[in-house]
């Protein structure tokens, strides 16, 4: 088991080694069809677009696609495959593998501080008391019970990810000092489960919906959440290059408007979810439906990309004012949003 030392400075290597890989496969891909005709300075509205998505956090995606919302509005979606995680996902799209994906917004706002100019167009899920996105499981009877119990302990959970910031914004708010965590990284979520269970690690930050599958089997719950940690509804949303943006603002704004419809759907009725949860367990094999907002709230949120903002900068990641809320996303295609 690999120790990951407790710098910043991890944040930024790991993601300029994630890019680095992208971009090599992306010059090796015979696969990838070529992104939208990004010369043309006015799109055809009359014409369908063709858009490549990752098949990575795409839940609310597979729904529009199931649902004909985005055939509705003339988007074809082309599945390139898994990507590892998020942070992947933005990296795929400034190596130009794919043309938009989901991710956490602090990605987002490495992306933009790296170089790479993406922007987050609509949410992509709402994490809240009731249906948080990153849990840290301890044993139930274990002797690690609340978040302090972990000073000293081995932690699964990456800098790389998300899942890092919960325990550290959380135990500096105690007046802890987070360096005394050992973090470490085990990538595989099945290896992280049978090494709390075997009692290798002290506790696993895990993204949902594993978190929920894994407290399911028995034995493991969770002493703290994102949630409760940053009181942080937005933890990310959907992105697109700056370029990709500029260019094909026309199939931006269409599957900004599937997704929407989406939402609505889910959001209409308690048998809409039902049947939403078994289109993703279809397509991804987890029975889950993403915690959201009704369609006319479901916008960016300006004050949660601040609260990120001030996070990474509170922790070495980026330096004071080095990146703006309005670099990391707009409201632009959204016809909900306040003009």
């Amino acid at each position: 088991m690999k120790t990951v030392s407790l710098h910043i400075s991890m944040q930024r290597i790991t993601f300029a080694l994630l890019l680095l890989t992208a971009i090599t496969q992306g010059g090796c891909s015979n696969n990838a069809s070529p992104p939208l005709a990004h010369k043309k300075s006015k799109p055809e509205t009359n014409k369908a677009v063709t858009i490549r998505l990752p098949d990575t956090l795409s839940d609310l995606a597979y729904v529009a696609e199931e649902k004909g919302f985005f055939e509705k509005e003339g988007v074809k979606i082309q599945w390139t495959g898994k990507q590892a995680h998020g942070p992947a996902n933005i990296v795929s799209i400034a190596a130009g593998q794919n043309d938009a994906a989901a991710s956490i917004s602090t990605a987002m706002i490495q992306a933009r501080k790296a170089g790479n100019k993406v922007k987050i167009v609509v949410p992509t899920s709402i994490s809240s008391a009731k249906g948080s996105h990153v849990s840290y499981l301890v044993l139930e009877n274990g002797p690690y019970q609340k978040p302090e119990d972990l000073i000293g302990r081995k932690v699964v959970a990456s800098p790389q990810t998300i899942t890092w910031y919960p325990l550290v914004v959380y135990l500096k708010s105690k007046g802890l000092d987070p360096n005394k965590v050992e973090f470490v990284t085990l990538r595989d979520a099945g290896q992280q489960e049978q090494a709390l269970r075997q009692g290798d690690v002290a506790a696993i930050a895990i993204n949902e919906p594993t978190a929920s599958l894994i407290k399911k089997r028995g034995g493991i719950k969770a002493i703290l959440t994102d949630f409760e940690a940053l009181g942080i509804n937005q933890t990310g949303g959907w992105a697109f290059s700056d370029d990709f943006i500029k260019n094909n603002p026309d199939a931006v704004r269409r599957f900004v408007k599937a997704i929407l419809s989406t939402v609505d759907f889910i959001e209409s009725s308690d048998l809409n979810k039902t049947e939403a949860v078994k289109i993703i367990e279809k397509r991804s094999g987890i029975a889950r439906v993403p915690d959201l907002l009704p369609a006319k709230q479901f916008t960016v949120s300006e004050q949660d990309i601040k609260k990120w903002i001030v996070i990474l900068e509170s922790n070495g990641a980026i330096k004071p004012g080095e990146v703006k809320p309005s670099d990391v996303f707009t409201n632009e295609f959204n016809p909900y949003a306040k003009r």
